[in-house]
């Protein structure tokens, strides 16, 4: 498990998604995983099942628009991008914070 701090509010639930990194095919159920809280990501966020990020701000301008999108959405979770690799299924709690790899919450 992967603490860091939630996007308030957060999505009910533990979403479980596969990790994207936005290069390549688009799964079915991606979780965005990023090093930064980019505004030019914001495109990318209908559809998306959760987002995480190793740095940004929760009040940055993507994640008030994950939020006004209901996504579970994470920053400040540390060394993300290497700890949870592209294609790997990743639990994101928008309420705790809490990111985990596998299905299981």
């Amino acid at each position: 498990m992967l603490p860091g701090f939630v996007i308030p509010p957060g999505a009910n639930g533990h979403p479980v998604g596969t990790v994207w990194d936005w290069t390549g095919a688009r799964p079915a159920d991606p979780v965005l995983v990023v090093r930064t809280l980019d505004p030019a990501l914001a495109p990318l966020l209908p559809g998306l099942t959760g987002l995480v990020a190793q740095t940004g701000s929760p009040l940055s301008h993507l994640a008030v628009l994950a939020r006004e999108f209901g996504l579970p959405a994470v920053v400040g979770a540390t060394d993300a991008v290497r700890r949870f690799p592209i294609g790997s299924r990743l639990a994101v709690d928008g309420t705790t914070g809490d990111v985990r790899l596998g299905d299981a919450p």
